[in-house]
């Protein structure tokens, strides 16, 4: 195959790639290391115990199941930026909300890293562009597994968790693998995992913070993706029995087949007929991500105690929320998605995020 028909036979599977990548990933059975357990004064919390699971479906589409802790708030979704664009997420917070455990994110993308074409059309990292079929492209230079996990750690979970701080990251050729043994995939194609570890403070009690993520880019660079993103925010003596139940719920991960069958016919689908699908999914995704942000501001629950709330508005809409002033930066996506970050930088891997104004 030529350099220009690969590129365009890579271009129209690009959507689909990305959907299907962060799919199997979540079902894989990859096996990760005990966690890392940050040295630090001993919280003043009961042991984490879990018992017993209980199944957890998919609300939106029925799209998948996972057994997530029971008696644990639990939350998640298939979100569809496009028809063939989708980014599972689960979220499970324990009841004393001091564990917090996470697989997938919903604002993932697919991303197409920098390249002499790009540069001559002006266009700039962080800039979104059509990928076909209804999906969303970023610009942005690959990032390799470990360098995600980091990023995604100082950026996203440092504005649940205060006082972030990085105690290290590891290169995980081994994640790496066992995610291009479950996640075959005919474009050729070099996949980098890794993890990075972190110590905050929720509450009054010293925090274990550990994001693992595996990241694919393919040998031309036209485009690459996050295929495998899970973390967890815990007290530190915590951490192994938090890593424990995480490992659970990804190897409990399962696609519903009817799902998966309906998913392959979109394919084939007119243009109005998907469109149609996309705009539903939106609707419906509306309602997942402000429980989502309602799971994350629960988590926070303990640190407003100490920083207090104010009020934010989004100056495009109007609206207005009453948020945590544990951390400074506050952000909304187009589709509600409320990020906060310990500075007043938007997240780099996440689209269209607008800053809020504090108004009180």
């Amino acid at each position: 195959m030529t350099t220009n028909n690969a590129r365009n036979f890579m271009k129209t599977l690009a959507p689909l790639c990305a959907a299907l990548l962060v799919a199997v990933a979540l079902s894989g059975r990859i096996t990760l290391g005990s966690a890392q357990v940050v040295p630090g004064t001993a919280p003043s919390v009961a042991a984490l115990k879990v018992s017993a699971y209980a199944n957890f479906t998919d609300p939106s589409e029925n799209a998948f199941s996972v057994e997530v802790p029971k008696g644990w708030a639990a939350v998640g979704s298939v979100t569809r930026r496009a028809a063939l664009q989708i980014s599972p997420f689960v979220r499970a917070l324990s009841p004393d909300k001091m564990t917090y455990l996470m697989v997938g994110e919903p604002t993932l993308l697919t991303y197409t890293p920098p390249n002499p074409m790009t540069t001559r059309l002006g266009w700039r990292e962080g800039s979104l562009h059509n990928a076909g079929l209804g999906g969303v492209s970023m610009l942005l230079r690959y990032l390799r597994g470990v360098q995600f996990a980091q990023l995604y750690g100082q950026t996203a979970l440092a504005g649940l968790c205060p006082q972030m701080r990085l105690e290290g990251v590891q290169e995980r050729t081994d994640l790496a693998a066992a995610a291009d043994k479950m996640i075959p995939t005919v474009i050729p194609s070099v996949s980098t995992g890794g993890e990075a570890s972190f110590s905050c403070r929720h509450g009054a009690d010293n925090m274990a913070v550990r994001v693992d993520a595996v990241t694919r880019a393919d040998r031309n660079g036209v485009m690459w993706n996050v295929v495998f993103l899970r973390a967890f925010i815990t007290p530190q003596t915590q951490a192994d029995a938090a890593q424990e139940a995480l490992q659970h719920m990804t190897l409990s991960f399962r696609f519903d087949p009817r799902w998966l069958q309906q998913q392959n016919e979109l394919s084939r689908r007119s243009g109005q007929a998907i469109q149609l699908q996309v705009e539903q999914a939106e609707r419906a995704e509306q309602t997942v991500i402000s429980k989502l942000n309602a799971t994350d501001e629960n988590f926070t629950h303990m640190d407003d105690i100490v920083s207090g709330y104010s009020t934010y508005r989004d100056d495009q809409t109007g609206q207005t929320y009453k948020l945590s002033n544990a951390n400074p930066g506050k952000w909304v996506g187009d589709g509600g998605r409320i990020l906060s970050t310990p500075n007043n930088y938007p997240p780099p891997w996440t689209p269209s995020a607008r800053p809020l104004t504090r108004i009180d």
